[in-house]
């Protein structure tokens, strides 16, 4: 599958596309379930972070909570029908997020400017409502081959690269 065919999939009823990582599996690796824009455009998710991402005992690794948040906070531009990379990522932990819970997910676009989309977003817990951790992000709106752009690139850049040592 080529970089183009893979941003064309879009798995679910929302227009929620997987990255390239989670389109074999059928699912959010992450442990996402996109259920599409509100009224006012912001992007709800159910969410629930399994084992395999423990840090501390019973809670998760922060590196999922950084993960999620960006995922979250790059599908707004997406069901916007923009695609966006990641420029920047702020995480705010507020709480430990814990492991196997239910947990809410929002995330929203605050402003454009340009071509780049400042968006934000946060989890909380299910049951109760706590905000968890919270993240604002910038991200740049691309054109449909940037990912082949990309490969083209890198594939260039290591045929120039000096040999690496064995």
């Amino acid at each position: 599958m080529t970089p183009s065919e893979a941003n064309a999939i879009t798995p679910d009823s929302v227009g929620h596309r997987l990255c390239a990582a989670c389109q074999s599996a059928g699912a959010c690796k992450l442990g996402l379930k996109c259920l599409g824009l509100d009224d006012q455009g912001a992007v709800d998710f159910d969410i629930v972070c399994g084992p395999q991402f423990e840090g501390g005992r019973g809670v998760a690794h922060g590196g999922w909570t950084a993960a999620t948040l960006d995922e979250m906070l790059g599908t707004v531009a997406m069901l916007h029908k923009s695609l966006t990379v990641t420029k920047s990522l702020a995480v705010e932990f507020l709480k430990p997020v814990p492991i196997g819970q239910a947990l809410k997910g929002r995330a929203w676009n605050d402003h454009k400017q340009g071509h780049r989309w400042h968006n934000v977003g946060e989890i909380s817990l299910a049951a109760t409502g706590v905000v968890l951790g919270r993240a604002t992000g910038v991200f740049s709106q691309r054109n449909p081959d940037h990912f082949d752009r990309h490969e083209a690139w890198l594939k260039a850049e290591l045929a120039g690269a000096a040999p690496q040592p064995s």
